[in-house]
């Protein structure tokens, strides 16, 4: 048990901010840096925003599938969900259509009119390339296939950063973000002032405990969720044999009939065919088995 926790403290020592739970606690605690964050990545102004939430859960209905942002918040007229992968998941653009249906569902109540729709930014803050492009970033907005200078404007843009190329961005603050979050130093004003949040987040010993219980019920989750895959497994190939042994078992019985009646010889293999559900070239080579 020692050993364990001592593992598990190790590892929160060694936090970065591309941590998804040291990144949201920070950006929840630090509402003025999660507005410059968006301002840096959007290059947008923001002039209000609203405190952020860490780990909010959505869900439109009970019987639909919940989600979990990152860091949610919103100013007068926007929605924004940062949601930090260390994981390159191909499921990525799947997941941020579902996340923004959910945000328009929470943000358009019973006799608003749809023109109150906020503007929503789903942002991906990727370790790696999700797209193979070689992009440091890669932004979505819905635009006409016909004729490209022709803009839905829904308000919707999804976002989805590449940390791994952050060379190629032209914004030296914006670089300098991206390789903070990479491990290396901080070398601007906003990095710096990063950087020593991390080192006060790493002494908070709420946080800490929240982690290591956060990491446990993951970890309890995790082998429920494999268990359950298991047991899914399972029942899936029991299925599969019961269904396998059973169409073995009217093909033997269909044999076993068309043999019959072959020696019979009443019915030709034609009427045979229909009679006990065979093939006419399988009837006609139980036929020569016969006659051997």
């Amino acid at each position: 048990m020692a050993n364990y926790t001592s593992t598990y403290s190790e590892r929160w020592e060694n936090l970065t901010l591309a941590n998804n739970f040291m990144f949201c606690k920070i950006m929840e605690s630090e509402p003025e840096l999660c507005r410059e964050l968006l301002e840096l990545l959007l290059h947008i102004k923001i002039d209000r925003l609203e405190k952020p939430v860490g780990e909010r859960t959505l869900q439109e209905s009970i019987s639909s599938k919940s989600v979990r942002f990152d860091v949610y918040t919103k100013d007068d007229n926007r929605v924004f969900d940062v949601e930090m992968q260390t994981v390159n998941k191909s499921n990525l653009p799947k997941r941020a259509r579902y996340y923004q249906s959910i945000i328009d569902v929470s943000n358009l109540n019973t006799g608003m009119d749809y023109d109150e729709l906020k503007d929503t930014y789903i942002i991906f803050i990727c370790l790696n390339d999700l797209f193979g492009k070689g992009l440091p970033v890669y932004s979505f907005k819905n635009i006409c296939e016909e004729d490209k200078s022709v803009n839905l404007n829904d308000g919707t843009y999804k976002v989805f950063f590449n940390a791994s190329a952050c060379d190629k961005i032209k914004s030296q603050e914006e670089r300098a973000f991206f390789n903070f979050l990479t491990g290396k130093s901080a070398d601007t004003n906003f990095t710096k002032r990063l950087s020593e949040k991390l080192l006060l987040a790493r002494k908070n010993l709420e946080w800490r405990n929240q982690f290591m219980t956060f990491r446990e019920q993951f970890k309890e989750e995790l082998e429920e969720a494999k268990a359950e895959a298991r047991a899914e497994a399972a029942k899936e190939a029991e299925k599969k044999g019961l269904e396998q042994g059973r169409a073995e078992g009217e093909k033997n019985a269909s044999v076993k009939n068309a043999k019959n009646l072959l020696q019979m010889n009443i019915l030709t293999p034609q009427q045979i065919s229909q009679a006990v559900s065979l093939p006419v070239e399988e009837v006609l080579k139980l036929q020569e088995e016969i006659t051997v």
